[in-house]
């Protein structure tokens, strides 16, 4: 199994991006739906020519595009070359019914011949849970996404034949008589991709065969220890080959915010004016619609969550400079066995710093990708 890991650590790199990043609705009204839309059907398509595979977040009550996410993917993907992947990040379980989430993430598998790759995770807290119908803290404390995600591998592994299956969770239920259709494209489930913040949940991820993100929002260890951990477990595990190149091929590292730029210092002036742009679209919605809970940050001592994001704690780790400067720490990431980097690229595509983020694309996928592929 060391043999089957070690191997892994050579393979060519993917690249994925997030397209329209983080996305706040700056205009909320139903006039600009369409185009909101139209703008990320348009990066979608150029981030897929350039060679990223493009990844769709899920957020509601938050602008028009990312309510329905797989929806969306489904109507990108017979307009993208047949090698990319498509890719969720996160899909939140619990605002699912199981069977349903299941039942359609299968579907778009077998649609896409298993180009889909499933970033699962709760979500943000908020308005978000309470909107569809979920008790703030068992949705905050995790314990929803774990409940759904249990159900949905058990879903996975039943085959005809099974004795029927009883679920009940705080918003869901059902018994399962007959296997759920369609079957994924894969021989197990889909790619899943595990949020893994947490030790145990890089441990648990490992022990499951799945692929994680590592090192980023707020873990509890350093990205090096991470990826240690998790390679160990998934050894100790004794996965088959084929789930253990699964693993190592799609193991995720998220870099939030990323310039690239002719200069280190047009790169960091660039930075500057995104986060500047993206940070009073940011505070313009939390004073018309309340605080955001956003992901685990870097905060400020007695700082509260949504203060934090308020105040862009999730832009403190901006990742700028030249090709070569970027290529720098892309190896690095490779040297540690991260085999798929996700890149937020900075920069308002609905804004007046949307070339920011389109010219650092085009720099990273024409001088960077083709070092690691």
């Amino acid at each position: 199994m060391e043999n089957v890991l070690a191997a892994q650590t050579s393979t060519p790199m993917d690249f994925s991006t997030m397209i329209l990043t983080m996305y706040i609705a700056d205009q909320d009204n139903p006039e600009a739906d369409e185009r909101v839309l139209g703008i990320a059907i348009e990066q979608s398509l150029l981030a897929a020519g350039l060679g990223f595979n493009p990844w769709f977040t899920e957020h509601h009550f938050r602008g028009p595009w990312h309510s329905n996410p797989m929806q969306f993917a489904a109507y990108i993907a017979p307009q993208i070359p047949p090698e990319r992947y498509l890719g969720f990040g996160v899909l939140s379980t619990p605002f699912y019914h199981p069977v349903r989430l299941v039942e359609s993430m299968n579907l778009l598998d077998q649609l896409t011949k298993g180009h889909t790759l499933y970033g699962l995770g709760s979500g943000f807290p908020g308005n978000e849970p309470v909107g569809l119908g979920l008790e703030t803290e068992y949705h905050k404390s995790g314990q929803a996404a774990r409940d759904t995600l249990d159900v949905m591998q058990r879903l996975w592994d039943f085959k005809p034949g099974d004795d029927e299956y009883t679920f009940e969770m705080q918003a869901n239920r059902g018994t399962i008589r007959r296997r759920v259709v369609p079957a994924a494209y894969h021989k197990r489930h889909p790619i899943v991709i595990r949020t893994a913040a947490r030790d145990a949940a890089v441990v648990t991820a490992a022990q499951n065969g799945w692929p994680a993100f590592l090192g980023t929002f707020g873990s509890e260890s350093p990205l090096a220890e991470q990826a240690a951990t998790y390679r160990r477990v998934l050894a100790e595990a004794n996965h088959p080959p084929d789930v253990v190149g699964e693993c190592m091929r799609w193991c995720t590292c998220d870099w939030l915010s990323v310039v690239v730029a002719d200069t280190d210092e047009e790169a960091w002036a660039n930075a500057a004016k995104a986060r500047a742009e993206h940070l009073t679209i940011r505070q313009r919605f939390v004073e018309r619609n309340g605080p955001i809970e956003g992901p685990v940050m870097h905060r400020k001592d007695g700082q509260s969550n949504a203060a934090a994001f308020a105040a862009g704690g999730d832009m403190s780790d901006i990742i700028a400079g030249t090709p070569e400067t970027v290529a720098a720490q892309v190896q690095a990431l490779s040297d540690l066995g991260i085999n798929h980097l996700l890149v937020r690229f900075l920069g308002e595509w609905t804004g007046e710093t949307r070339y920011i983020s389109e010219n650092s694309m085009k720099l990273f996928a024409r001088e960077i990708i083709p070092r690691f592929s």
